[in-house]
């Protein structure tokens, strides 16, 4: 499942040489909440583990043992339905945040907090949609951008930064999404190259285009 996730994120924004996700899987809590310096929240299933230092930049991506075994059991990737969502968006997280910051430092990119958050709603929400046309699930399909964005709930122990930044991030995701999403529901074909252009910007250009594409008008 995660390599079929990680492969379809990369295929939808052409970015190429990522490396295996399954590589760098932590699925202990004990180990990941060492590895963090145990700084990681109550009841954190996933979340990428990094530390740099002159000689680079070490990875690791935790996603919940017991997380990972219930939605694979359910095998959402045949049959995704509502209550497997919360799983699975955490998932997808995990994945985007892995790739997004792979593909940034293999080009000496900087990547900030709020920008990781904003592409792995995004990612989320197109990557569900996609699934659920697949299997040609309207209920999905009709409610998965409600269910995302307006339903959405934040760990309590967040501190008010980062409460800050994640309503940002669901936010902006929420209005470009609506709008790209509903073009791609009346025309039937999913832009691709919007999205592409739009992982390959700077943050404060993609808050930009947000502002100048997602809350215009038309």
């Amino acid at each position: 499942m995660l390599a079929e996730l990680q492969q379809q994120l990369a295929a939808i924004y052409r970015i190429d040489s990522i490396h295996d996700v399954r590589d760098y899987l932590i699925t202990d809590p004990q180990l990941a909440q060492c590895l963090s310096q145990n700084t990681l929240l109550t009841g954190t299933d996933e979340t990428l583990l990094v530390s740099e230092d002159r000689g680079g930049m070490s990875l690791s991506l935790f996603l919940d043992g017991d997380m990972l075994e219930r939605l694979e059991a359910l095998r959402p990737l045949e049959a995704l339905e509502p209550d497997q969502l919360e799983d699975f968006w955490k998932v997808l997280e995990g994945i985007s945040h892995f790739n997004c910051m792979v593909w940034k430092a293999s080009r000496d990119r900087c990547v900030s907090l709020l920008e990781l958050e904003l592409q792995a709603e995004i990612d989320k929400c197109i990557a569900t949609l996609l699934l659920a046309e697949q299997q040609d699930n309207h209920h999905i399909l009709d409610h998965a951008h409600g269910w995302l964005f307006e339903a959405v709930r934040f760990n309590e122990e967040l501190s008010e930064p980062e409460q800050d930044r994640y309503s940002a991030a669901n936010d902006y995701a929420a209005r470009y999404c609506y709008r790209l999403c509903r073009g791609w529901r009346d025309g039937g074909v999913l832009p691709f190259r919007e999205l592409r252009r739009f992982f390959r910007l700077q943050l404060h250009d993609k808050i930009s285009h947000i502002h100048s594409q997602a809350w215009s008008g038309g």
